[in-house]
């Protein structure tokens, strides 16, 4: 068997559009890590006229002028933070129109990713909206972590109102979240979301390396032959089952691999320890700092994309042909994404958990549940936060649809 296994492994290596989609897969993970640097701007003003900063330059001025605000999180340096918000804002107005550029950069930039927390976490409770900065008093400020537990409630009544055992356990977890946070100059939010994006990606590029395993040879007769060796059906579907599941585990660690030392060593390593209650949501339901979020959205995208890939080998040893598997594996990962940005129902919430590829593409992704969603699924009696669906539904599926695999290619032309 290992002998066949290695033939199949070669012959699925071989392949032209394999090498190809590898080449996208390698290519794209140096792509995705560079480009969120590329929209790094720093804009000051000389003589003038507005003089625009880009890239690593940038992000090192920008570093460098939010250095002395690095580390703990203290109610301290927010209500400096907000004494300098107030002291400029009550001489300039606000932060549109004439608001000078260099002031800006100098005293408000330093402290907007902390006091943007504050002002969020001292929210009008019934109406969840943002008071005014003027308005935001030292002691709030010096109570910062305190109005993060209130608010964190207050939002759940408000986005969970029908759902009392939902906020229940959000509050729960919360208690659960170390403080205080902690702040490091450099990733950003935008260097996150591009891991999710490159996930789908890698996930497409995987699916389409396995769409065409069985049906390819279904359509060329070669199976046909296969069947007639030594060589039992049950045989023949383990080999090539264990063949796509190597090269899609392969290929995810060394993308991922590629991907994370390019992004954090263009960020810096350190600011892997920023909280990420500090660049996302102040009550994210996690204690989690940033590099701890990454390394759960690449598990869980690893997940998704085995569960994608078995399921797709499941299609493929349905099908008679390789453009039927083709056309449908294309349609069943980009189907979860478009069904959830258009539907926005409830059952869609349900479809995505269901669906392999639901954890992985836009603003269905397993990352955007973890930092911009509350999001609970009621499962008879039970309500369950939809993060940990994504993971565990997914896994139990692998199995499933391996077996669903193997059943199906033995009972072929039976």
């Amino acid at each position: 068997m290992m002998r066949l296994y290695k033939e199949e492994l070669k012959r699925i290596l071989r392949t032209r559009s394999t090498l190809l989609f590898l080449a996208a897969a390698v290519a794209l993970s140096v792509f995705m890590a560079y480009v969120p640097i590329t929209f790094v701007r720093y804009t000051y003003e000389e003589n003038g006229q507005e003089i625009t900063i880009k890239g690593k330059e940038a992000l090192a001025i920008r570093k460098e002028l939010q250095a002395p605000n690095a580390g703990e999180v203290t109610p301290e340096k927010m209500a400096d933070g907000l004494k300098a918000y107030q002291e400029n804002l009550a001489i300039y107005g606000d932060f549109y129109g004439d608001f000078p550029r260099n002031v800006y950069n100098s005293e408000i930039s330093p402290w907007s990713p902390l006091v943007q927390k504050l002002h969020e976490v001292t929210a009008d409770p019934d109406s969840g909206l943002a008071r005014d900065y003027m308005d935001i008093t030292e002691d709030d400020a010096l109570s910062f972590y305190e109005h993060c537990r209130t608010h964190l409630a207050d939002l759940m009544k408000l986005e969970q109102k029908n759902n009392p055992k939902a906020q229940e356990i959000a509050v729960k977890m919360y208690d659960k979240v170390s403080m205080p946070f902690y702040y490091y100059p450099g990733y950003g939010s935008s260097m996150a979301e591009y891991e999710g994006f490159y996930l789908f990606m890698l996930m497409f590029l995987c699916a389409m390396i396995t769409a065409p395993l069985f049906s390819c040879e279904y359509q060329t007769g070669a199976d046909d032959i296969l069947r007639s060796t030594k060589h039992g059906r049950r045989k023949l579907a383990f080999v090539k089952i264990l063949a796509a599941l190597l090269i899609s585990l392969v290929t995810f660690t060394l993308c991922m691999t590629i991907f994370t030392v390019i992004s954090n060593s263009l960020f810096g390593w350190e600011s892997r320890r920023t909280s990420m209650q500090i660049l996302f949501s102040a009550v994210t339901l996690l204690g989690l700092n940033m590099g701890q979020l990454q390394n759960l959205v690449m598990f869980a995208g690893l997940i998704a994309l085995l569960s994608c890939v078995s399921f797709i080998l499941f299609v493929s040893s349905a099908c008679k042909n390789t453009t039927i598997s083709t056309g449908l594996t294309i349609a069943f990962c980009l189907f979860p994404s478009v069904f959830y940005m258009t539907a926005g129902s409830n059952m869609s919430s349900y479809l995505r958990v269901l669906l392999p590829s639901g954890a992985l593409g836009g603003s269905n992704a397993f990352f955007y549940t973890l930092t911009y969603y509350f999001e609970f699924l009621k499962i008879g009696p039970l309500t369950v936060w939809t993060p940990w669906l994504l993971m565990i539904v997914p896994a139990i599926e692998i199995p499933v649809f391996l077996w669903m695999t193997v059943r199906m290619y033995c009972r072929r032309h039976m």
